[in-house]
C-alpha cells in the first residue's frame, strides 16, 4: 500500500515538473476601481445598483511613455533644499522639510504642481529618498514619461504623531497655515487646488486622507500608501476621522470638489484592514476611488520602494509634461 502512494506522489510530482503553466506563472494585484455613477438622463431605465468590482492590474495603466519634447537645459536630475531651521508656532516645535525642485527649475522660470508627501511613523522626511522616489521623479521628468513637479516633504516631528486636531495646535494647522503658504512665497508654485496634490504612507497616509476630505478646494488628488485608518471614534473624533468622512462628508460627492483618491497596500500588510473598510465605504457611496491590493508587500520600504513609480504617476497624470506648456513665473498664478 505504502509503495503505490509513492508511486502516485512520484507520478503527480512528474506533472507539475513538466506543467508549464505553473513556472510562467506570476501574481497580479487586485485593483477596485470605482467610478462616477451614470448620469440619470439618458436612458430613461433606471441605473444599475452599484457593486466595485476586482479585476487584475491592466498593463500599462500609468501613461508612462515618452513625449519626445526635446528637454529645455542640460541637468539631469533635480536639486533638494533642506530646511533645517522652521520652527512652528502652531506646532511649538521644529518643524523641518525638504523641498525637491525638479531640472531646470531656475532655467525655465516656470510655475510648477506641487505634492506634499508625508512619511510614516518611526521614519523620517528622507524616507520618500531612502525608497527611491526622487530618483523615479528624476527618470521619468528626463524621458517625459512624467511631468516635472515641486515634492514638499515635511517632518512629521511630535505635533504628527499625537491625535490633535483644530482648533487645537494640530499638524493638520501646520501643513495649511505655515508650511504651504512658506512654499507658495518662497517657490514658483501653481496656486491652485488642481495644481496640488497630497499623499502619505502610513501615519503620513491618515494624515493626508484627513486633510484632503475636508479640504478639498485646497487638492485636487490624495493618495495614501498602506495608510492607516484607526477605527476609534474617541481618539480621531468624526469630524476628522477618514473612516466617518467616507460615509458622511457631503463635499466627497460635490463634483466641483472632485478629489482623486488612491490607496495601495500589500496582501501581507496587516493594516490593509483599515483600507479595505474606507474603500468599501466610499464604494456604498459610489465615490470614485482606487484600491490597489498587490499580491507581494509588507508594511516596510521594500514594499513602498517597489510602487514609487506608480504613486508619482497618479500624482502627476493630469499634469504638463512639457516645460513650456507650464505658466510663467513672471507672471501670477493662474
Amino acid at each position: 500500500m505504502m509503495r503505490g502512494w509513492a508511486m502516485w506522489g512520484l507520478l503527480a510530482l512528474a506533472l507539475l515538473a513538466g506543467c508549464d503553466a505553473f513556472e510562467r506563472y506570476e501574481p497580479t494585484p487586485i485593483v477596485v476601481i470605482v467610478t462616477a455613477p451614470p448620469s440619470p438622463t439618458p436612458p430613461p431605465t433606471a441605473s444599475p445598483t452599484f457593486t466595485p468590482t476586482s479585476t487584475p492590474l491592466p498593463t500599462g495603466t500609468p501613461d508612462l511613455r515618452p513625449t519626445g519634447t526635446p528637454f529645455p537645459c542640460d541637468d539631469t536630475q533635480g536639486q533638494i533644499i533642506n530646511f533645517v531651521d522652521n520652527f512652528s508656532e502652531i506646532a511649538r516645535e521644529n518643524m523641518r522639510y525638504l523641498v525637491y525642485l525638479p531640472p531646470c527649475y531656475f532655467q525655465t522660470q516656470r510655475r510648477f504642481p506641487v505634492v506634499y508627501l508625508f512619511h510614516g511613523l518611526s521614519y523620517r522626511e528622507q524616507q520618500w529618498e531612502d525608497i527611491g522616489l526622487i530618483r523615479a521623479l528624476d527618470a521619468g521628468i528626463l524621458d517625459g514619461s512624467l511631468p516635472p513637479m515641486i515634492l514638499v516633504m515635511p517632518y512629521l516631528g511630535v505635533i504628527g504623531q499625537l491625535d490633535q486636531f483644530p482648533p487645537q495646535p494640530s499638524f493638520e494647522r501646520a501643513i495649511l497655515e505655515e508650511i504651504l503658504p512658506q512654499v507658495e512665497r518662497n517657490f514658483c508654485t501653481i496656486n491652485n487646488r488642481a495644481h496640488r496634490a497630497i499623499g502619505g504612507i502610513s501615519r503620513g497616509g491618515f494624515w493626508a486622507f484627513s486633510i484632503a476630505m475636508r479640504h478639498p478646494q485646497a487638492f485636487s488628488r490624495v493618495g495614501g500608501h498602506s495608510a492607516f485608518f484607526p477605527n476609534n471614534p474617541v481618539a480621531i473624533p468624526p469630524p476628522f476621522n477618514p473612516l466617518e468622512l467616507a460615509l458622511n462628508a457631503e463635499t466627497l460627492l460635490d463634483p466641483s470638489l472632485r478629489l482623486a483618491l488612491y490607496m495601495d497596500n500589500g496582501a501581507q500588510d496587516q493594516g490593509g484592514r483599515s483600507i479595505q473598510l474606507i474603500s468599501s465605504r466610499l464604494a456604498t457611496r459610489s465615490i470614485p476611488h482606487t484600491y490597489v491590493v498587490h499580491p507581494i508587500g509588507e508594511h516596510n520600504n521594500d514594499y513602498w520602494a517597489a510602487h514609487a513609480r506608480e504613486y508619482l504617476a497618479f500624482y502627476g497624470e493630469e499634469w504638463e509634461r512639457r516645460y513650456d506648456a507650464l505658466p510663467s513665473c513672471i507672471d501670477p498664478s493662474p
